[in-house]
């Protein structure tokens, strides 16, 4: 006998039925825990993700010119090009610089019930500068400072605190940008600039800085970073 098109439609319904019975119920089921690590990731980029409308403008013209963050929990990398490793305070950094990409992983031996934020103040702002809501939740490990201008320029600071209890990992696309180390307060920082969007990634204590800015110059985004203030 020929299977025909109609024949399977016909009894598709039947076969569905027949497989769904095989299955457990829900209530059989046991409850997955996701890990520590998986939830705080996950909540991270949840957080990325709640944006203004005009941070989302933001984002549309970062990737635009190929300039973003991402926070992720693995990667696969391929084309290596150099590496560099480094400590920084409490923090250990391993920087990989590839063709297209430049990635941070962050460690830290600070315990959660240790680790806390320094206050933060600014010694530099261009004129005109105002901070504002950034309409991005906050937790206990996340933090984010956003300043505006009425002419359409912005810059925000994420901070993430790097505990014992999982690792950071970072990437900044860098391919076709103009990249740049310095020194932020004695403590290595890498500014990477491409069309109006400019990054720059630094630490300090247990804490991870980037700071994204658009339509500012490098050099003043560069004075934003170096007359940062910890308290």
């Amino acid at each position: 006998m020929k299977l025909t098109d109609e024949m399977l439609s016909q009894h598709a319904a039947e076969a569905r039925d027949i497989w769904l019975a095989t299955l457990p119920q829900r209530k059989e089921i046991p409850e997955h825990r996701f890990s520590h690590r998986f939830t705080r990731a996950m909540n991270r980029l949840v957080w990325e993700q709640r944006r203004t409308p005009r941070m989302r403008r933001v984002v549309r013209y970062a990737r635009n010119a190929a300039v973003f963050v991402l926070v992720v929990l693995t990667v696969t990398f391929s084309g290596l090009m150099t590496v560099e490793a480094y400590r920084i305070a409490v923090i250990d950094t391993i920087t990989r610089i590839f063709h297209e990409f430049t990635e941070f992983r962050y460690t830290s031996e600070v315990s959660a019930e240790d680790a806390e934020f320094p206050e933060v103040s600014f010694g530099y702002l261009p004129d005109g500068m105002v901070e504002s809501e950034s309409g991005m939740d906050e937790t206990d490990t996340i933090r984010h400072i956003h300043y505006e201008h009425p002419n359409g320029a912005l810059f925000d600071l994420d901070e993430i605190l790097i505990t014992s209890n999982d690792a950071f990992t970072q990437i900044i696309d860098t391919e076709d940008s103009s990249v740049e180390k310095f020194s932020i307060k004695d403590e290595p920082a890498l500014s990477s600039v491409k069309g109006e969007t400019v990054i720059i990634t630094w630490t300090h204590q247990n804490v991870s800085y980037t700071m994204i800015t658009y339509k500012i110059s490098p050099e003043n985004a560069r004075q934003i970073a170096l007359g940062i203030r910890y308290t």
